[in-house]
C-alpha cells in the first residue's frame, strides 16, 4: 500500500474515532509499526493529530485553546508539562481520578487524556474539556456554582459523596513547615477537604516557587499527602523537608531515572 492510501485510512479512522493505537494501525494496514509512527510523525507536523504513548488522537483547536489560561507566563508552561509528564506514569488505565481545579492540573489532564478506561471526576471546565475527544475514557463533570471556569459550593460537596476515587490530585498555592498546605480560595480549600476523605491515595501538585510560602486558606498538614509532585528546579531544603516525613517526592527527572 502507498504511503498516500495509508494516510488518507489514518485520517478517515482518527475523524471518526478521534484516537487510535500504533498495534491498531499497523494491523489494519498491514505495515510494520515503525512504518505507522512516521506516518503519524507526518501527520503531527502537518497538525492533524498529536501522538502519544502508543498511539495518537485527533488535533482539535478549540479543545486546545480552551485549555490554556491566556494570562499566564509562558516560562512556567514547561514546568507544567513536567509536572504533567510526570502525573501520566503515577497512573494506570482504568483507575478512578479526582483531578481538583488548578492550572498545573489542567495540563495533567491532558497528559492523562491519552491513558484509557479512567474514570476521570472533577470540578474544573478546562480538565473537562482536555477529555471532550478521549472517548475510551470517562469523564464526570461535577455540579455547582460556577466560579472562574470551575464549580463549587454545597452542591459540588454532595455530588463528591457518591465517588471514591483511587487517585486524587489537588493543587496547593502555597507549603511550608510551619503553616502546611495553603489556597487562595476558602471554597477551593473545603472541596479539598473533603475530596481527601474519598480517596485512597493523594498527590499534592506544587510548583517549586511555591515551597516556603502561604496562600490565605489552610488545607491541612502536609502529612496528608501520599505524594508530592513538583516540578526540577525544587531547592534541596525543601526536598529534604518532604524526606524527612517520609513522603515520596516526585519530579520529572525522577520519572527518567529510574
Amino acid at each position: 500500500m502507498f504511503a498516500i492510501e495509508r494516510i488518507r485510512i489514518i485520517k478517515n479512522y482518527l475523524l471518526k474515532d478521534h484516537k487510535v493505537s500504533v498495534a491498531k494501525l499497523s494491523e489494519l494496514l498491514n505495515v510494520t509499526e515503525v512504518t505507522i509512527r512516521r506516518d503519524l510523525e507526518k501527520l503531527e507536523k502537518e497538525g492533524f493529530l498529536k501522538r502519544t504513548h502508543g498511539g495518537a488522537v485527533l488535533f482539535d483547536p478549540v479543545v486546545e485553546e480552551s485549555l490554556w489560561d491566556d494570562s499566564d507566563s509562558p516560562e512556567n508552561v514547561p514546568l507544567y508539562q513536567e509536572i504533567a509528564d510526570t502525573a501520566f506514569h503515577l497512573v494506570n488505565d482504568g483507575e478512578a481520578i479526582m483531578l481538583a481545579n488548578g492550572t498545573v492540573n489542567a495540563y495533567i489532564a491532558k497528559a492523562l487524556s491519552t491513558r484509557s478506561n479512567l474514570t476521570i471526576v472533577t470540578n474544573d471546565l478546562q480538565i473537562a474539556a482536555a477529555f471532550a475527544h478521549s472517548p475510551t475514557n470517562n469523564l464526570i463533570l461535577l455540579g455547582g456554582d460556577l466560579e472562574e471556569n470551575a464549580v463549587f459550593g454545597q452542591m459540588t460537596i454532595d455530588n463528591l459523596r457518591n465517588f471514591s476515587f483511587d487517585h486524587l490530585f489537588i493543587e496547593i498555592d502555597g507549603l511550608s513547615e510551619t503553616i502546611g498546605m495553603t489556597v487562595s480560595s476558602t471554597k477551593k480549600a473545603t472541596l479539598i477537604q473533603h475530596s481527601i476523605k474519598l480517596a485512597d491515595s493523594v498527590t499534592v501538585v506544587c510548583l517549586s516557587r511555591f515551597f516556603g510560602s502561604k496562600s490565605l486558606y489552610r488545607v491541612g498538614n502536609l502529612n496528608i499527602a501520599h505524594r508530592v509532585l513538583t516540578d526540577s528546579q525544587l531547592d534541596d531544603q525543601y526536598k529534604k523537608l518532604i524526606y524527612n516525613q517520609n513522603i515520596p517526592l516526585f519530579t520529572s527527572i525522577d520519572v527518567y531515572e529510574n
